[in-house]
């Protein structure tokens, strides 16, 4: 039976300084293909019954809060792709995690066809609802609406200004788009730099590196899963993250601020064990 695109392991996070679910839909074509098991999908907005009211602006948000990427930018050759990621990079220049939650797809998986090795959540319940979300180990969670809500609370607004590294201040650089898979199993990552500090705690801000897989289901692309964690743990699983991230081979967004495509090292990208077709 045949799952949604894209459900393959990766290794992604390794540690960050709170406790954090990513989704991350990449993983289940590989767990369930044998048993060809169909999760129940919903479409993007659906666990909240719709889309949400705009967030009022966030003190920590981004130095800029203009939207500056089209679709006509695209450096895939996926129309309604490209018009779902140009209006998910907006919402991230902008810090909206709101518009984040409604491009978001949620599933509902019954444990009996998952491996709980891979399911942690598996030991104690029988049904994952919401969305799916991973570590840089091959574990996936599923965090429900509200969890979910405030892991984008973090990761999308807790942008620190006064946060500056070798790659420049803090302010969101959406890197390009990765691709994964071939024809119907096809999955886009956008690739994306920031610099987040939580204002409720001590410890300074930091680097973050992070995707977002747009999946395609029933002809519509949404969010199926987001991988993020610290720079610095990336390097840990990934020799060159700025181009081994996702599948490799990270394509910028034409037209883009000129910082926001950081040049990529002249290897060879090296696809993460277990994403592609086999």
């Amino acid at each position: 039976m045949r799952l949604e695109p894209g459900l393959r392991r990766r290794p992604y996070l390794r540690a960050v300084r709170r406790p954090i679910l990513v989704p991350l839909v990449a993983l289940l074509t590989v767990v369930m293909a044998a048993c060809g098991y169909q999760p129940e999908i919903e479409p993007p907005g659906a666990a909240a019954g719709g889309s949400s009211a705009p967030p009022p602006v966030a003190a920590t948000g981004p130095i800029s809060t203009t939207p500056t990427f089209t679709a006509d930018g695209c450096p895939v050759d996926e129309p309604a792709f490209c018009e779902q990621a140009a209006s998910l990079a907006n919402a991230l220049v902008l810090s909206d995690a709101d518009a984040v939650f409604d491009l978001s797809r949620s599933v509902s998986m019954d444990c009996a066809d998952l491996e709980p090795d891979v399911f942690p959540q598996c030991d104690h319940q029988d049904t994952l609802k919401g969305y799916v979300v991973g570590d840089h180990q091959g574990h996936l969670f599923v965090d429900g609406p509200a969890d979910y809500r405030r892991t984008l609370g973090f990761f999308v607004e807790a942008v620190e200004p006064e946060y500056s590294d070798e790659f420049g201040g803090a302010q969101l650089q959406i890197l390009g788009v990765s691709t994964c898979g071939k024809g119907a199993d096809t999955s886009y990552h956008l690739v994306y730099l920031v610099g987040l500090g939580d204002p409720t705690s001590t410890l300074p801000a930091d680097r973050f590196l992070g995707t977002y897989e747009l999946t395609q289901v029933k002809g519509a692309w949404a969010i199926g899963a987001t991988y993020v964690g610290l720079y610095t743990d990336w390097q840990l699983v990934l020799d060159d993250p700025l181009t081994q991230i996702a599948c490799g081979d990270i394509q910028p967004w034409v037209g883009a601020a000129p910082n926001l495509n950081p040049p990529q090292s002249e290897s060879q990208p090296t696809p993460i064990p277990g994403t592609g077709p086999t």
